[in-house]
Order: structure tokens, then sequence, then C-alpha cells
């Protein structure tokens, strides 16, 4: 048996490096043909060796500059170290020198894929799979640009197919991971109940359980996120999720506890990582979802100092001023991610609802018209246009704008109320009683609408009634001083017609 027998022997039994050493023996015929420096640039590659392989391929293009299969070899190595375009090069020159085999498109789509040239990508992708249409790695991948592409038709079709060919759990990862991102969460179920290997199985329940929760079933989403990570998923994410799930069932305290196991792993993160405005923006999340204004404002800070001025985090600072009702600052906040860039509709809506809150009515009007003729209206900014008209005691166009609101949101208690207080303001005490008890039997039921009947009540000279109402603000907290100068008035007023009675 020949040198290369053997090599080809030991290539069969997958003994990679007793077949480098098998090479490296012959060194002395490595001039004669390109059967050295290929094979062990091979080889190199197959054992991630990709560095070293690079050096063999490179000495042997010295030789054999014509040779494709030592330029395919050597476009595989580059691009496994990341150097992508330059792999590409070399991948594109075998092809040139006619060396054509599928694997071979299939690296050429891999570097187009890298580089976000889809098209190009599933161009190559199916010239392999002309010649080896049961290619699992081709199929997955061109199913990966398809769905980049935006064609979810064909991605499915050729990650089914792969599955369909080889059902190993490589196969299932994409099928699971592209049901999850199309956000088909009863598919994504089905496969990933399917994979049984146990080193997988904490990160199948936790897939389980975010897939879970995306259902709105939050209860049996807690079920495999408890098991995944009784299984040993403990990380930020685990955590992270558990802490919407909690949330979602109304069990706050346990909730928060998850999350501040997450931000005790992020900070533990912060000392290790020299990359970490990631790691802040992941905790500004969090503590938003908490509701804890003061925390996040700390995170905020903190983050500004690794990256000043960002506009994710100004957005993020104008919201949580917002929330600590720090008008100024968060209209400053908005005003600087406007001139940056950022005018979608959030930014527009937290503008106007900070302006409408800083005595700047008129301003924040021009802004709700902006973002109405921009984006649309919805209910929230006719609502908004209304209470900002009603600052200006125009009634008349407040009872317009709530009106609308009204329209696209009829069983919301809000817009039956203004429209009823509006209206109370116009003496047109009809319409104001029929849109108040309107709010009640939606369920509103709270001191301001007390107060807004025992107004109505004192105007229709109802003067028990308004009395009993005012009492009823007062027991539900509305303790605002003119209610109980009100209700000095009514008592001396029913005092007045008693007497007379």
């Amino acid at each position: 048996m020949d040198y290369k027998e053997e090599f080809t022997q030991l290539i069969e039994e997958n003994r990679l490096e007793d077949a480098r050493i098998l090479l490296e023996r012959h060194k002395l015929y490595a001039s004669e043909e390109p059967f050295y420096y290929g094979n062990m640039g091979w080889v190199l590659n197959h054992m991630e060796r990709y560095q070293e392989a690079e050096v063999f391929l490179r000495k042997g293009l010295v030789y054999f500059s014509e040779d494709g299969w030592l330029y395919s070899q050597l476009g595989f190595s580059l691009d496994r170290q990341g150097n992508i375009r330059d792999g590409l090069d070399a991948l594109l020159k075998a092809l040139q020198l006619g060396f054509d085999e599928p694997w071979l498109h299939g690296e050429i789509g891999w570097c187009y894929k890298e580089l976000g040239d889809l098209k190009n990508a599933v161009a190559y992708f199916e010239n392999g799979l002309l010649d080896d249409a049961r290619n699992v790695w081709l199929l997955s991948q061109a199913a990966e640009a398809y769905y980049g592409l935006g064609d979810k038709e064909t991605a499915e079709e050729y990650y089914v197919k792969s599955y369909r060919i080889l059902p190993d759990e490589d196969a299932r990862f994409d099928l699971a991971r592209f049901y999850k991102a199309c956000g088909e969460y009863d598919k994504e179920i089905h496969i990933l109940q399917e994979i049984q290997h146990t080193h997988y199985q904490d990160w199948k329940e936790f897939e389980l359980g975010f897939a879970y929760f995306q259902k709105d079933e939050p209860q049996e989403a807690l079920l495999h996120l408890l098991k995944a990570l009784e299984l040993g998923r403990d990380d930020t994410s685990e955590r992270t999720l558990l802490g919407d799930v909690y949330r979602s069932l109304h069990r706050i305290e346990e909730s928060n506890e998850q999350y501040n196991t997450s931000l005790e792993y992020f900070e533990k993160a912060l000392n290790k990582e020299t990359d970490t405005y990631w790691i802040y923006q992941e905790m500004i999340w969090i503590a938003h979802k908490q509701q804890d204004w003061t925390k996040k404002l700390q995170y905020l800070d903190r983050a500004s100092e690794q990256k000043k001025d960002d506009i994710w985090l100004m957005f993020h600072y104008a919201r949580c001023y917002s929330d600590l009702h720090e008008h100024v600052q968060a209209i400053e906040a908005c005003e600087f991610c406007l001139q940056h860039g950022e005018e979608g509709r959030e930014m527009q809506d937290l503008y106007a609802w900070n302006l409408g809150r800083s005595a700047q009515a008129e301003k924040a009007i021009a802004v709700l018209n902006k973002r109405i003729e921009r984006f649309g209206g919805e209910a929230w900014n006719f609502s908004e246009l209304g209470w900002n008209y009603t600052q200006l005691e125009d009634y008349k166009k407040a009872i317009r704008c709530f009106k609308k609101a009204y329209d696209l949101e009829p069983k919301n208690p809000l817009n039956c109320s203004m429209l009823g207080w509006c209206n109370l303001r116009l003496n047109q005490l009809d319409a104001a009683l029929s849109f108040l008890l309107e709010a009640r039997q939606l369920g509103r039921d709270d001191g301001w609408l007390h107060s807004a009947f025992a107004e109505l009540y004192t105007e229709k000279q109802k003067y028990a009634q308004a009395l009993q109402h005012y009492q009823k603000a007062l027991e539900q907290g509305y303790n605002e001083d003119w209610i109980k100068k009100e209700i000095a008035q009514l008592e001396e007023l029913l005092a007045q017609e008693n007497a007379k009675a």
C-alpha cells in the first residue's frame, strides 16, 4: 500500500492526526504535485487549525498557482478565521479554475450570507443543491437566507426537508428557532418536545417556557422555566423571563426577586466584561419592568458615563423622567431625541404628554396634531388633545376631540367622563349627566367622578344628591380643598331649605 492509499484509509477512519503525521513523513514529495499541500490544508481545516492550514496552502500555491482545490481549501481556512472577503475571493478563484463541487458553492453562499448579500447567497446554495439535493447543511443554510429575504414559505420548506432527511438535534434546533422567529409557537413547541438529548434539556425547557409565555399561558411557562432552573439553567435570561412570568401572574414579590437576581448577575458581569454598555441596557430595561424609576435613573446615569448623549439612553431618560413626573427634564430629553432623528410616534406622544403637564398646552396641541397627521390618530391622542383644550378652557374643541376618542374606544370610561365634564362646563346638563352615567356603567367609580356628579346635581339644585356625591368623593380619597368648601355651602343651603319647610 503506497502512502496515498494509506492516507485515504486513515481519513475514512477519521484518524486525522495520524493522517497529518503520515503526510509529514512524505514531505519530500511536496513539490511534485498538489497532493501534499492540499491534503495537509484539508486535514488541518477539519481539525479547526485554520492558521496552520493557511500557511501550508499558501506554500502550495507558490508551486501550483492554478490549482482550484488549493484555492478552495485556502478560502475555507480564511473565512473560518473571520476573513470573509479574502476567503470569498479565494473560493471564487477556485471556481474560476474549474474546481466545481457542491460544498464549494455552499461555502461561497455562506460567505455571501455572512456579508449580508442574501440574494447571491441563495443563488450559490441553490447551485450546490442542484448536485447534492439531500445535503442538510446546504438546505439549512439556504433556508436561513430565504428567511432573511422575507420568503418564510421557502425557508420553512427547506428546514422541514432538512429535518426529514436527517431528524437529528441540529435539525430540530434549526426548525425550532425558525418557528420562534416566525412567532409560530405551537409548531415550535411540537419540535422542542421531540428533543431528547440530556445535554440540551435545560435549553429545551427554557425555550418551552418562552414559547408558552408568548402564547399567553404563563402558568405553563412557569412550570417549564422552573424545570430549566432545576436542570441548571441559571443565567440572566432565565431569571429575567421568570420575572416576566411572575409579573404576568400578579406575583409581584416573586417577580422582583427574580429580576433582582438577574441584576446581581449583570453587576458581576460588569466587573468582567470590557464592553459594558449592553449590560447597562439590560439592567435599565429590567428596572423599567419593575417600575422602579429611581433605580432605572441610577442605571441610566451609570450607563451615560460609558456612552454620553446616546440616543437610546436619552429616549429612556425621557421615559424615566416622565414616569417620575419630572416634566422639565423629560421635555429636555425628548427635545434632544427629536433633534437627533428620533421622531417616532412614541417619542411624539411622550413629548406631548409632558408638555401638557408643564402648562404648555398650545405647544402640546401642535405636537399632537403633527403626530396625528404623520402617523394617524389613536384614541389616546385625541383624548390628550381634548385634555389640553380643557387647559385652555376651550370646551367645544375639547368635546370634539373626546368624541373622536370615544368613537375609537367606546368602552373606555375616561372618554365618557371627560365628555360629561366638558358638557358640564358648558352648562349642557342633560348631555353631561348622560355621559357621566355611562362612565359609571363602564366601571368608573372614583372620587373624581363623584365630584363631577356633585357639581352637576348642584347646578340642577338637587343639593342632597350633590352632598352625597361629594362625601363619597372624600371617602374615596379625592381630598380637594374646594370640595370641603362646596360641602359647607351645600349644608348651608340644605339647612335653609329645611328651615323654609
